[in-house]
């Protein structure tokens, strides 16, 4: 996110006059203790800085390597905490405690739910110039949120480039696996095929010695045809059972 997105999100681009009602001076108090500025108190004339200088005088880019992004920590959701991750990016509060979040919470007070952003924008002006400390420049502030969003940049691109590791790591193990899983099919099939052949063999040898014992029982059928008149030789079948009646000679044989 860039700057002039920041920036019109904050309703801070350019901060025209507020509407002209009497002004009451506001008493200088911090802006935790007093109370919010209404629209009759804020100046007329206020204006945000220039775009060219927020831009001039906008912080390096914040960095996060992938040593201080791996020690971030996770919250109770095990996602990973964003103040850690600003920590992480070295990005810290400024001296006179006005954060993008200061601001947020000031925004969102309930002294100013009624007014319309550019009253909003109007009053937070009255109160960084009324800061104990001295006048907080507005660019701080833009400039505190930027740096918020670069380091929740560069860790989610700690994080991409986190998942593109694992990514390639798992696809790595995956295609091994598929490897192993192809060399043991192919193993398998080769084994089931030897299988297969193997019988093919003994089916052959078996059919084979079928037709030579069939010749063989032919013989032997005809060498006691003659002597009975139901020959007890098979012929192409199973051997005859051992409790078959014996053979009934021939008359006369």
């Amino acid at each position: 996110m860039g700057l002039k997105e920041v920036l019109e999100k904050m309703k801070l681009v350019e901060l025209e006059p507020a509407p002209d009602v009497p002004a009451a001076p506001a008493a200088p108090r911090p802006p935790s203790a007093s109370p919010l500025p209404r629209p009759s108190s804020v100046p007329r004339g206020a204006a945000a800085p220039p775009m060219a200088d927020v831009l001039k005088s906008a912080p390096a880019k914040a960095k996060l390597d992938d040593a201080a992004a791996s020690k971030v920590k996770t919250g109770a959701d095990s996602m990973p905490d964003f103040d850690s991750v600003y920590q992480a990016a070295g990005v810290k509060v400024p001296a006179h405690g006005f954060s993008a979040y200061k601001v947020l919470e000031f925004l969102s007070s309930p002294d100013l739910a009624a007014l319309d952003a550019r009253s909003k924008a109007a009053a937070l002006g009255v109160s960084l110039k009324m800061n104990p400390s001295g006048p907080v420049p507005i660019s701080d502030i833009i400039q505190d949120a930027v740096a918020r969003d670069q380091a929740l940049d560069g860790f989610e691109e700690f994080l991409r480039k986190k998942l593109d590791t694992k990514r390639e790591e798992l696809e790595k193990q995956s295609a091994d696996l598929q490897a192993e899983i192809d060399e043991v099919t192919r193993r398998n099939r080769e084994k089931m095929e030897a299988n297969r052949q193997a019988l093919d063999v003994e089916k052959e040898r078996l059919t084979n010695w079928q037709a030579r014992k069939r010749i063989e029982e032919r013989k032997l059928f005809d060498a006691v045809a003659p002597f009975v008149e139901e020959n007890p030789v098979s012929v192409g079948g199973s051997q005859a059972p051992a409790t078959a009646p014996p053979a009934k000679p021939r008359e006369g044989a």
